[in-house]
């Protein structure tokens, strides 16, 4: 018989299976397939990114190319996925509408090959995180363009209007820096579905599930509206040291990974600095992000992580908060997939034990006599 191991809650520091995708480490280090953040940060764009996620190197032109192109052939999203998402109620979450979409398209595209469902889902993710906010609040949907990078074309379509070169180099960064992080809660899920030989569609939708909660994907939304609450850098200190005060929960800090610094939340700091005084703006926003992390540090000697400076990137891109998750979701498709990949190539279905501390030997009553 086998004896069954008590572990940590949570599953910290235990490890429960082999991956070659990614590692990140408490050293504050990350890797995708080898290369550092820091490495693909400044020189690779997301498509080269997602190839190398994808097949475990990074591609030559011609293969990047015909890639670009595969991913652009499929980037248009069904009408009768956009008839779905029109009939959910109004003030529908984002993240809600687009699971609901990923679902629906599941059932869509069952005709295709796995690979061929691998890469729709993936081109299809800009225009469904756009579209899906959009059309539930009376807007029409955009259609991406084919002239457009995956990056480009998701800001495309949630304003209207072309962005910036440098607004899609910006952009493009932080999607780079969320396309994977090894056994985080959503891609832990998408394992565990994808043991059990559930499709992609399926996989993934519960991936989304997972990252709709504040501990994990949803805290670049509750990050930016902290930093909206607090207002100026002066009341920083305080803003915190009551928070902390009254078990408030201080969101964008911490990880279960890093314990003193995010490499992410460094690279999108510079790039925030970077980002306001290309568009001209003043730096406020980043002189009040580097005060509340300043403060958090100082009274707790907690690191920022990534979604604390990606909220502001993307609040000085005027992307509305509530699509900040999703577009954790546009780029995280990629690692999610690599990791459904990856489960299926060594499969056991996962079934882990639990310590029961309930009650023993009770007797059924009768309804009647209860």
């Amino acid at each position: 018989m086998t004896e069954t191991i008590r572990v940590p809650d949570g599953l910290y520091g235990v490890a429960v299976t082999e991956t070659s995708i990614s590692k990140s480490a408490v050293d504050g280090t990350l890797t995708y397939r080898g290369y550092t953040i820091q490495e693909l940060f400044d020189r690779a764009s997301f498509e080269e990114c997602v190839f190398l996620v994808l097949e475990g190197r990074l591609p030559k032109r011609s293969e990047l190319d015909d890639f670009t192109a595969e991913l652009r052939s499929h980037a248009k999203v069904p009408k009768n996925i956009y008839d779905l998402v029109r009939n959910l109620p109004s003030n529908s979450h984002p993240m809600d509408v687009l699971r609901t979409a990923v679902s629906g398209l599941g059932a869509s595209e069952m005709a295709l090959s796995p690979m061929e469902q691998q890469h729709s889902l993936i081109a299809k993710m800009p225009a469904l995180v756009a579209n899906c906010y959009r059309i539930v609040r009376g807007m029409e949907a955009v259609e991406p363009r084919a002239d457009l990078s995956q990056a480009a074309n998701l800001l495309y379509m949630l304003s209207g209007s072309a962005p910036s070169s440098f607004d899609s180099w910006a952009f493009e960064r932080e999607l780079i820096l969320y396309l994977e992080h090894d056994l985080n809660a959503s891609t832990f899920t998408v394992r565990v579905v994808a043991s059990t030989l559930a499709d992609v569609y399926a996989a993934s939708t519960a991936g989304l599930a997972a990252l709709k909660g504040p501990l994990h994907g949803g805290a670049n939304e509750a990050a930016m509206q902290m930093l909206l609450e607090v207002g100026s850098p002066e009341n920083a200190a305080k803003y915190i040291q009551d928070g902390l005060a009254s078990g408030k929960k201080i969101m964008g800090f911490g990880h279960r990974v890093y314990k003193k610094v995010d490499p992410r939340a460094q690279l999108s700091k510079v790039m925030l600095g970077r980002l306001l005084k290309e568009k001209g703006m003043d730096d406020g926003l980043y002189r009040l992000s580097a005060a509340v992390e300043k403060a958090m540090w100082d009274a707790k000697q907690i690191p920022a992580n990534l979604d604390f400076y990606a909220a502001p990137i993307f609040y000085t891109l005027s992307i509305p908060i509530p699509v900040y998750t999703p577009i954790f979701a546009a780029s995280r498709i990629t690692g999610w997939v690599s990791h459904y990949n990856e489960q299926l190539a060594h499969n056991k279905l996962y079934r882990p034990d639990a310590i029961y501390v309930g009650p023993n030997d009770l007797t059924y009553v009768p309804i009647d006599k209860r």
